[in-house]
């Protein structure tokens, strides 16, 4: 007789459940680290205006292009700004997928536990079986000597 768990579908739900919180969790990771890389190529697209601009600014130039020159360090200022916004949403969310996922988590482990409490009880029926089965052994073989 083979042990069968009552519960092994809830069992399986709760394991997928979590798995698809694990996923989730890895996505909007992968998400955050985008947005990171993004920043990162910002800032640098910022250094390198205003490097260009100071290099400009040794040589003659015009209005217009020192305007096009601050607008557009104001502009990387502005979507650095927005950027930085972006990641902190992003975290955020990180947190909120991470509790989400320990609920998940701490469902599967209540339903393992029960597994393994429902498998020793189990295990103590079946020994239990085996104890009067090898009692009632004993039991034959005495009276079959008793009878000789």
């Amino acid at each position: 007789m083979a042990y069968h768990y009552k519960l092994e579908t809830l069992l399986s739900v709760r394991r997928n459940f979590e798995d698809q919180a694990q996923q989730k969790l890895a996505h909007e990771l992968f998400v955050l680290a985008n947005h990171k890389k993004y920043l990162a190529d910002l800032e640098e697209q910022r250094l390198a205006l205003f490097a260009t601009l100071e290099v400009k600014k040794q040589q003659t130039m015009s209005a217009a292009m020192f305007s096009f020159y601050t607008e557009a360090i104001h502009l990387k200022n502005r979507q650095i700004a927005f950027q930085h916004n972006a990641i902190l949403a992003q975290q955020e969310m990180i947190e909120t997928v991470r509790a989400d996922l320990i609920v998940k988590v701490k469902a599967r482990k209540v339903v393992e536990r029960l597994k393994e409490k429902d498998f020793v009880v189990w295990r103590q029926e079946v020994l239990r079986k085996e104890q009067i089965e090898s009692d009632e052994q004993a039991v034959m073989r005495f009276g079959k000597e008793a009878i000789q």
